[in-house]
């Protein structure tokens, strides 16, 4: 296992770690377990420090980071930690080529973004597709739900991104002046680089889909 991998294993844990004492706080523990769930946090805040600073304990930055968490803590099943949910959208031209944006970190990836309160996933995806490009789509199925530590461990939300294949319905090209530094339909032979989440197969799934072959919504194993 290479350093960097280690690095991204070491992160997960620390996210795990961070989860199950934040959720065993939220349920108003007895005094000794909530001083162990405490104790917890602490050790996850100091291996995020130490991890920050390459093997350098920077105990003051942990300390800071378990208070912050600690403060982060809501009473009962509203402080229950679990993974955020993202939403995306697969949709393609008449001419077989696929809608993607270049997001501001400078990569390109289908139209997505944070799932919405009140809405559902397919209104979430929908409504992504609009803001970020302009054109209106109707969701028509599942295509996937990835598992965020797929390509990313670092001390960022872990988070499910739930992917919906989309008819194209109309409008025209308006890409996001903040969401988004450029938006168009590419062919399968001249994809634009570099392609995010490319560890995850998207790019083979989403054809998948629009070919209509024999498919079923992927998901991640045991």
């Amino acid at each position: 296992m290479s350093e960097i991998e280690v690095t991204d294993e070491l992160a997960l844990w620390i996210q795990e770690l961070r989860g199950i004492a934040q959720t065993g706080l939220a349920f108003d523990p007895p005094t000794y377990d909530r001083e162990r769930y405490e104790e917890i946090l602490k050790v996850a805040a100091k291996m995020a420090a130490t991890l920050n600073g390459r093997a350098v304990l920077d105990l003051a930055f942990a300390n800071a980071l378990a208070e912050r968490w600690r403060a982060q803590v809501v009473p009962g099943v509203p402080g229950y930690v679990t993974p955020k949910v993202g939403v995306g959208a697969i949709v393609f031209n008449e001419q077989d080529e696929i809608l993607l944006i270049q997001r501001p970190e400078g990569g390109w990836l289908f139209p997505t973004g944070w799932a919405d309160i009140g809405y559902t996933p397919a209104e979430v995806a929908a409504k992504e597709v609009r803001e970020e490009t302009g054109f209106n789509v109707t969701p028509t199925r599942l295509v996937a739900i990835y598992n965020s530590s797929q390509w990313r461990r670092e001390m960022r939300p872990h988070f499910y991104s739930v992917v919906f294949y989309c008819h194209l319905d109309g409008g025209e090209l308006r890409p996001h002046p903040v969401e988004t530094l450029g938006a168009g339909f590419f062919p399968l032979d001249a994809l634009p680089e570099p392609l995010l989440r490319s560890t995850t197969n998207w790019v083979d799934h989403a054809w998948a889909a629009h070919r209509d072959e024999c498919y079923q919504p992927y998901f991640d194993h045991l």
